[in-house]
Order: structure tokens, then C-alpha cells, then sequence
């Protein structure tokens, strides 16, 4: 029996943790405390600025079609060599197959990346966006390339330099936003196929060996597509098959009128992923409630305010299993309505229920998996600190990684 990860983890690393515990290990050809317990994730070495290839070409080469089809977050990661102009100059070449990544002020204008779990916030390295121009080329502009490089403090003990690590990202065209399916109601027969199937992917899974969570690799974090939660949480909740995933999605009530939505963020460890820098984002089993016994319309109510969406939420996209393009559920958006609140519309609420087909084995009525999402004010966005000092020698010479705590060993 394989190990896998717990269903819905994925490599999505902050730009910290990536010039951290990827960047730095690789630069400095050393190994950091945990390594051979817990291996790393494989970031590819790959020359991004090549005069013979293009942003598509690379795309292609390392599997992001098939991020496309999983509907997943579109970025490719890789390690990469700057190219200077000449061997005494200090300016970079980027150029690229027939385009070259351009930047605002030629990518001069760097953002810092700070050391979180330090009490100084010492400067790690340096961000810098490119954006792919070809005038010639129908992918001008398509491509965003994020450059993360150390902070010129760690380059002391440096074995590879100009080593940077890349986010390589693609814009998708309008064209290429295909609108979700709207699958026609199911036969009986094919509802009963598909039972079928998705119990027979439960007992498979249940067979798997899942790694377990304090030893999953730097830069994995929860982050299950749709239809991670809608196949592998909310139905087995539903019909009342235990899994070992059970305690990792909460249940909670986000339509009570004693509650806000902020109360319950501040409550579940929303502003932890805030000063992480992570993905602001929760996820909650939930009741819906009914207007009345007899009645099949939905109390959406919160607090003093209610989750209001297009058309009322009444227009859901559908959410199909990938590999035989059969709805599974539906998606609902809603945001937090209170025109006498400062946090009106500043909450976000995606709704995910099963379809009606995968409800003849149901335990638990009308119950759904939420994803409560917080969208930052413009005031809150706080630009990067500007910091004077570099990190300190105690830092280079004790840094090390000990169950995702820096540990600074006196000297």
C-alpha cells in the first residue's frame, strides 16, 4: 500500500517559506533539521530564461494542462539561474524565447520577504513580478512570473549563485473560462452507477496509507478543490461513512442570528492565516435552515445582516467529478449584506451541496460544506515593511527548521 497525503492537501507554500526552506537549503547546499524524516517537496531546476523555449512550451513540458482540467490554481514552481548581461555587470538578462518578462521599472521595484516567526521580521529575500511581452505573440501578457531571491546576507555561504526560485503563472483568456456544464437531471440508472462508483472510490481510499499531518512536507496546506470537498467530505457526512478526515472540516452554525461573520473567523483562527500570509479562507460543515417545515426556501440570515447572492444565490454552478464529467453537486456564492455595517460585502460565502442523485442514502438532511472567505479592505493591505537591517549573523548561522519553528542557538 502507497502513502498519500490527506485528501485535499496540496504544495501551496508561502513566498517565505519557499526562500526559507527551498531557496536557501538549495543555495547554500545545506540540509535543514527534519530533512531525512520529512523529505521536501521537489521543486525542478529549469531555465526560464532561454532563448529556444516559451512560457507555453514550459507549461506543457511540467504538466499544467493537467492543473487546468483539475480546476486547480495555475502556477508551476521551479528553480532557475539568472543570466547576467556580461560577466562584470550586475544587470540581469530576461529575455525569452521570442518576448522577454518585463517588469514595472524593469522588475527593479522589489517587495521584501520577511522572517514571520521571528520577533524582529528580519528581510529573507526579495519579490519581483515580470509579465511576459511578445507583440507578436498571442500570449503577450498572458504569463506572470514571480521571482523570489535571498537577501544578500545569505549569499556569504553560498555554493550555487544566481539561484532564484519561480512562481510561473498563466492568465487564462476569456475564451478559455469555460462555464460550468449544465448537466441534465440523471437517469436512474446512471444515478445508481455512479453510487456505486463514488462508494467503491471511499472503500479504495480507505485502504490507502495517509500520511500523517506533522509529517507532511514544508508548503503543503489544506486546500481541496470543490470537488475534493463535495466527493471525499460532504457526501461521506452525509450518508454516515466514517473516514479519517472526519475532525478536519468543523461544524458550525453560519446562519444564526447571535452571531457575525467576523466573530466566527476570530473564533476558528481566521487572523492566524492573516499573519501568515495564507490563503484567507475556512471551511465549515452547516445546516441549512428552512423558512418553514413546509417550505423549500432557505433562511439565510446572520447576525444582523444575511448572505445575499445573484438572484438570490438561486443560480448555482455545477461541480462535476472530473474523471467521468458527472455533476456531483452544486456551488452557491453569497456575500455579507448589511448596509449599516463597515463589513458589508466584505465577506464571501461559496455554498456546496450534493446533487440530488447522491441523497437516496442520506442521514443528514440538508446539510452543506461552506468555504467562508474574508476579501481584504484596501486600508488593510499593508505594503511590504521596508527593513533597514538585513538578517543578523545569529540568524545565517543557526537557522534551522524544527517542526516550522526558528530555533536562533546561542553561540
Amino acid at each position: 500500500m502507497a502513502a498519500m497525503f490527506p485528501v485535499g492537501f496540496r504544495f501551496r507554500p508561502t513566498d517565505e517559506e519557499l526562500v526559507r526552506s527551498y531557496l536557501y537549503p538549495k543555495v547554500t547546499g545545506t540540509q535543514t533539521q527534519g530533512d531525512d524524516l520529512i523529505p521536501k517537496h521537489d521543486i525542478p531546476e529549469h531555465d526560464l530564461y532561454a532563448p529556444n523555449t516559451e512560457p507555453s512550451k514550459i507549461w506543457n513540458q511540467f504538466g499544467g494542462k493537467n492543473l487546468e482540467e483539475k480546476q486547480e490554481e495555475l502556477e508551476l514552481l521551479f528553480f532557475t539561474r539568472l543570466k547576467r548581461v556580461s560577466s562584470t555587470g550586475s544587470r540581469i538578462k530576461r529575455t525569452i524565447g521570442g518576448g522577454c518578462w518585463k517588469g514595472d521599472a524593469s522588475g527593479k521595484s522589489a517587495k521584501n520577504v520577511l522572517e514571520t516567526k521571528s520577533k524582529t521580521m528580519k528581510r529573507i529575500g526579495f519579490k519581483k513580478t515580470f509579465h511576459y511581452k511578445n507583440d507578436q505573440s498571442k500570449d503577450s501578457n498572458r504569463w506572470i512570473l514571480h521571482e523570489l531571491s535571498l537577501d544578500e546576507s545569505f549569499l556569504r555561504h553560498a555554493k550555487i549563485g544566481d539561484m532564484v526560485v519561480c512562481r510561473l503563472r498563466k492568465q487564462p483568456k476569456k475564451e478559455e473560462i469555460i462555464p460550468s456544464t449544465h448537466v441534465s437531471s440523471q437517469t436512474s440508472q446512471n444515478a445508481n452507477l455512479m453510487l456505486e462508483f463514488l462508494l467503491e472510490l471511499l472503500q479504495s481510499n480507505s485502504r490507502e496509507i495517509t500520511m500523517a499531518p506533522t509529517m507532511i512536507p514544508v508548503g503543503y496546506r489544506f486546500c481541496p478543490t470543490d470537488e475534493d470537498l463535495v466527493l471525499h467530505y460532504l457526501y461521506p457526512k452525509v450518508i454516515g461513512t466514517q473516514t479519517r478526515e472526519d475532525d478536519r472540516i468543523p461544524e458550525h452554525d453560519l446562519y444564526a442570528p447571535n452571531t457575525e461573520p467576523w466573530k466566527i473567523w476570530e473564533a476558528f483562527g481566521g487572523p492566524n492565516l492573516e499573519e501568515n500570509q495564507e490563503e484567507l479562507e475556512l471551511l465549515f460543515f452547516t445546516r441549512l435552515k428552512r423558512v418553514s417545515s413546509t417550505d423549500s426556501r432557505i433562511k439565510r440570515t446572520i447576525g444582523n445582516g444575511c448572505w445575499k447572492g445573484d438572484a438570490s444565490g438561486k443560480y448555482a454552478k455545477d461541480v462535476l467529478e472530473t474523471m467521468t464529467r458527472t455533476r456531483i453537486g452544486f456551488k452557491k456564492t453569497f456575500h455579507y449584506k448589511n448596509d449599516e455595517s463597515k463589513d458589508n460585502n466584505r465577506w464571501i460565502l461559496h455554498e456546496l451541496s450534493l446533487d440530488n442523485s447522491l441523497l437516496s442514502q442520506a442521514k443528514i438532511k440538508d446539510l452543506v460544506v461552506c468555504r467562508l472567505r474574508k476579501h481584504l479592505k484596501k486600508e488593510a493591505i499593508t505594503p511590504h515593511t521596508k527593513v533597514s537591517s538585513p538578517a543578523t549573523d545569529l540568524m545565517l548561522d543557526y537557522w534551522k527548521l524544527d517542526s516550522g519553528e526558528i530555533l536562533f542557538d546561542p553561540q
